[in-house]
């Protein structure tokens, strides 16, 4: 996500039941013996996904324009859709939110996203305008008021969007996007984490910033790493394809440990994007709506090298990219995948027509050498 918007799964619980453990304290052992094996209905073929956002409260969701859009998108290869219902955070640390059962658009896009033969990762997003820099500021020094306020209101808005997800049999679930002054609240987060399982049996992640991966304490609690995948490729303005194909080489290596220090705990991108820019590969996380050819071109080869990098490792389960609104301009501006370079890309290598790329080669294990 930008710093503009700065911005899986149903857990196997017979091993803690064998055991005789409770759930919560499954949840909250830093850890945990839960088994997060694969779910019956998902196997290890990688998600192919795209994050629909939406230019207000997300009342477009539930429009005939989500109908086109999901048509639009599946003619790419997409088969997982991300939508992100929002709660706002006040300054006093109070989150304020609807029940999602009252909430008619969000019933209606999950009806068009099973119309259109997708599956789904709910990522419910808090709303920081006003209050907050962006969801990474979001944090209370030493007032401990606020602090239990953000806490006790944020588990009230979590928990009914978890039940929300488990009563549409949303496959992947995020109990939070990119909060990274919250984490070290390791405990108040293990509450929530233990407060959703007790309502959702789908899979858990977190989605996290690229450089705050290490922040997260509670990442054993949780059944897929989540990440928000803004990672620089290169110091250079236009740089080859060489040098970013290069540039993913230190990214992937630090995932695959992160991912067998959490005993080989799968990864996904719960999103990732670039934008019209000459500066995409060095500051992907900014906006631009550059139009000039070097811009375009390198756009789709950040988008193709990325493809082509993160399919060979079968740690990464997935991308989600970013972002796709529903629905005619002026909402489209930076990031969006509707742009034609970008389509173009995912129909090359997601897609099912004349431009798709040849199959490449099987995906390489986690440490494996090939």
């Amino acid at each position: 996500m930008t710093v503009l918007e700065i911005p899986a799964f149903r857990p196997l619980l017979l091993v803690a039941m064998i055991a005789g453990l409770p759930l919560q304290s499954v949840a909250e052992s830093r850890e945990s013996t839960l088994d997060t094996g694969e779910a019956p209905h998902l196997n290890d073929t990688f998600m192919k996904g795209m994050v629909v956002s939406c230019p207000r409260a997300g009342q477009i969701w539930g429009s005939s324009a989500m109908t086109e859009a999901l048509g639009q998108i599946g003619e790419l290869g997409v088969d997982w859709i991300a939508i992100h219902p929002y709660a706002r955070v006040h300054r006093d640390g109070t989150v304020s939110s609807r029940p999602a059962d009252g909430v008619d658009y969000l019933e209606r896009a999950v009806e068009i996203i099973r119309a259109a033969g997708m599956q789904i990762f709910w990522k419910p997003h808090l709303a920081y305008w006003g209050s907050f820099e962006w969801r990474g500021e979001i944090e209370f020094g030493t007032d401990e008021a606020a602090w239990r306020r953000f806490f006790d209101s944020y588990r009230v808005f979590i928990v009914d969007q978890a039940r929300f997800a488990q009563r549409h049999g949303a496959e992947i679930f995020a109990i939070g996007v990119e909060y990274e002054k919250t984490t070290h609240r390791d405990e108040e987060w293990r509450r929530i984490i233990a407060a959703v399982r007790e309502v959702y049996d789908g899979r858990l992640t977190y989605a996290a910033n690229w450089d705050s991966l290490d922040q997260v304490p509670f990442w054993d609690a949780l059944d897929w790493i989540g990440v928000h995948a803004y990672y620089p490729l290169s110091p250079e303005e236009n740089p080859s394809r060489e040098a970013l194909w290069r540039g993913w080489d230190e990214p992937l290596r630090q995932l695959s440990s992160l991912s067998s220090m959490h005993r080989d705990k799968p990864i996904f991108f719960a999103e990732i994007g670039y934008s019209r820019s000459r500066t995409a590969a060095r500051q992907p996380w900014l906006p631009g709506l550059e139009d000039d050819p070097g811009a375009l071109q390198l756009r789709r080869s950040l988008i193709e090298v990325a493809l082509e990098r993160l399919e060979e490792h079968s740690f990464v389960r997935g991308v989600f990219w970013w972002k796709w609104i529903p629905g005619p301009d002026p909402w489209d501006r930076d990031f969006s995948m509707k742009d034609p370079e970008a389509r173009r890309a995912l129909a090359s290598y997601w897609g099912q027509g004349p431009e798709r790329a040849p199959a490449k080669g099987r995906r390489v294990a986690v440490g494996s050498e090939e």
